[in-house]
């Protein structure tokens, strides 16, 4: 009896260890969803051996608001309002009439790569258009979640109806050869084609977010050879995209086959029980890695964010509502549905008022003026350890040229063509900048590109850059020696203004008035044909916020005292912070960061002080 009793407890034992290694061992899976029936674009229920593409609306719509959830600004970027209206336009900005929208879809970004401009939905000539909705859905699809603008045109047609097989200009009746969601015209390429019939339309994919283990790499690989509607398939790992290169370098897909018998992501018939109600950080980091890593140098890992290492997930900032409107701050950048500005909460809020009760309060030793004047990002984001795109130069070849922050930054502060011994060898230190009272970190970006001044209104029009790459540029010295010409002597600059006076390949002037942003000033000819130079809002740095990689302990400015920032060789006030990239000599100009917070040299001299 006691042998049997000894073996129960031992075989007891054993089936609980197993059970809080594998829970699903012992017992049939729960699943919080329901099974899932996969649907194809007709709607129509799909099979292991169904050789078709699945629909995300006809598949997860069939259960849940797929309009609602598309109405969410990850989805609309611009085209839409917090009510739905189509907000896009034409007429969108007056003043800047190149932005079409205050988002990503519609807005010019000089810090973007080809400074990419959406066309306009109604054009007079080819000259007016840069890159279509095509384009933009074909380039940024990869990361964009689908639905949206990626699937409704501007009038808020399907740009193809799989079940009647029409475009959506046949029933707007516009015409699509200048129309730019269906111009075959973009980049300056005549043949660059939307085919919105073959690649088919890009869904809301709710898998890019709900589904470990998604294949970012695989849908990217679809959109790049323009077949949309297999995006979802491929991310879940049921479609296989072959790539080759076709004319004009464009890739082209020699064969798509669709398996929904593999398992190695998505399970066609247990797919329910791999759904996650709760977006895992790598799935947020699919696209943010790229975006936010490239402008902001920022990463997320237990060693870099104590809000990680803590065990906090995004969604611990930045819950979202029905809508899929996720809590956001308030970025210098960022103009996106700025009626949901401040709807996570800030540092303030969680240390010090108590909206998180597991927050830790904030014990600071220095005068409560700090707290008035400096944000709280400022000390705990001293430096950041990973490199970001710190200049864009659209100018020299009209093809972008990037500069990484290791290329002009070090990790000392004070001399940015030394890198300290110890330490991160691409560790780098942001600029400082006041916002709303408050001295602020930020990741400056440099961008040299050329436009079409209007000397009465001031405004400065951005040219393509397809137009840039079509002229027939002057030559240009390699003046800092690393092997890449750049446009920065005054000669340079004059005779590539006056080569700006050209026709474009469709026989329209380039511009009527050029000019040349960089390093905070306008360059143009005056009236004498000399070039000169003056001050231009348009010219200066875009400052990106700083808000993730916050550290804590020994790391924190001020937690070695005042001496951190107050003394004579302060790393805080004397930090220098690249204002252009290339002088007339090809050297780099670097202001300081006292100068740039428009501290004078009297106040200086006391912040400096021994304390």
């Amino acid at each position: 009896m006691r042998n049997f009793a000894t073996l129960l407890l031992s075989a007891l034992s054993s089936l609980l260890l197993l059970s809080l290694l594998n829970p699903l061992s012992l017992f049939p899976q729960v699943s919080v969803h329901k099974k899932i029936l996969l649907r194809g674009f007709d709607g129509s229920p799909l099979t292991l051996e169904s050789g078709i593409p699945y629909s995300p609306k006809r598949t997860c719509g069939a259960c849940h608001h797929y309009q609602r959830i598309t109405s969410g600004y990850h989805f609309q970027q611009g085209r839409t309002d917090g009510t739905g209206k189509i907000m896009i336009s034409d007429s969108f900005d007056l003043k800047h009439p190149w932005n079409l929208s205050p988002g990503m879809y519609g807005r010019h970004f000089a810090a973007s790569m080809d400074s990419s401009q959406l066309a306009k939905k109604v054009n007079q000539h080819p000259s007016e258009i840069d890159k279509s909705s095509f384009y933009f859905v074909q380039h940024c699809g990869t990361c964009h979640p689908g639905g949206g603008w990626s699937e409704y045109d501007r009038r808020g047609n399907l740009y193809y109806d799989e079940e009647s097989r029409k475009f959506g200009y046949e029933l707007s009746r516009d015409n699509p050869l200048l129309d730019g969601d269906y111009t075959p015209l973009s980049s300056g390429d005549v043949n660059y084609g939307s085919p919105w019939d073959r690649s088919g339309v890009s869904e809301a994919d709710c898998l890019i977010c709900h589904l470990k283990g998604y294949q970012w790499r695989e849908r990217a690989a679809a959109f790049r050879a323009r077949l949309f509607r297999y995006g979802p398939a491929a991310g879940a790992g049921w479609a296989e995209v072959k790539l080759s290169e076709a004319a004009a370098g464009h890739l082209k897909s020699d064969e798509v086959k669709i398996d929904y018998g593999k398992k190695e992501v998505a399970d066609f018939d247990r797919l329910h029980l791999q759904i996650v109600k709760r977006t895992p950080d790598e799935n947020c980091w699919f696209c943010h890695a790229m975006a936010d890593g490239k402008r902001r140098g920022r990463l997320w890992s237990p060693e870099t964010d104590i809000h990680k290492a803590k065990g906090m997930d995004c969604l611990s900032c930045h819950p979202s509502d029905k809508e899929h409107n996720f809590a956001k701050g308030n970025t210098l950048q960022g103009s996106v549905r700025d009626d949901l500005d401040h709807t996570m909460h800030s540092c303030e809020a969680c240390h010090y008022k108590g909206k998180d009760k597991r927050a830790p309060r904030y014990k600071h030793p220095f005068s409560p003026r700090h707290m008035r004047r400096l944000a709280c990002q400022t000390c705990h984001t001293p430096f950041q350890m990973a490199s970001a795109d710190l200049v864009y130069d659209h100018a020299s070849t009209g093809s972008t040229i990037v500069y990484e922050t290791s290329r002009f930054l070090s990790n000392d502060p004070l001399d940015p063509k030394r890198s300290a011994l110890s330490g991160n060898p691409v560790a780098w230190y942001p600029a400082l900048r006041e916002s709303k009272g408050k001295i602020v970190p930020v990741k400056p970006l440099i961008v040299i590109y050329w436009g079409d001044w209007d000397e009465r209104t001031n405004v400065f029009r951005p040219i393509p850059l397809w137009k840039i790459r079509d002229l027939t540029r002057p030559p240009l010295a390699d003046d800092d020696g690393d092997g890449i010409p750049e446009i920065n002597s005054l000669e340079e600059i004059k005779a590539f203004l006056n080569a700006l006076k050209a026709k474009d390949k469709f026989g329209t002037p380039i511009a009527s008035h050029p000019a040349l942003v960089k390093g905070g000033f306008l360059y143009h000819l005056d009236e004498k044909g000399e070039v000169e130079k003056i001050k231009h809002d348009q010219a200066g740095p875009l400052d990106f916020s700083l808000s993730h990689n916050v550290m804590s302990g020994v790391n924190v400015i001020g937690s070695r005292g005042c001496k951190d920032c107050h003394t004579k060789n302060s790393p805080f006030f004397l930090r220098k912070i690249l204002i252009d990239s290339f002088d007339e000599k090809g050297k780099p100009v670097y202001l300081e960061a006292w100068e740039r917070l428009g501290i004078d040299p009297e106040k200086l001299d006391r912040l400096l002080l021994e304390q």
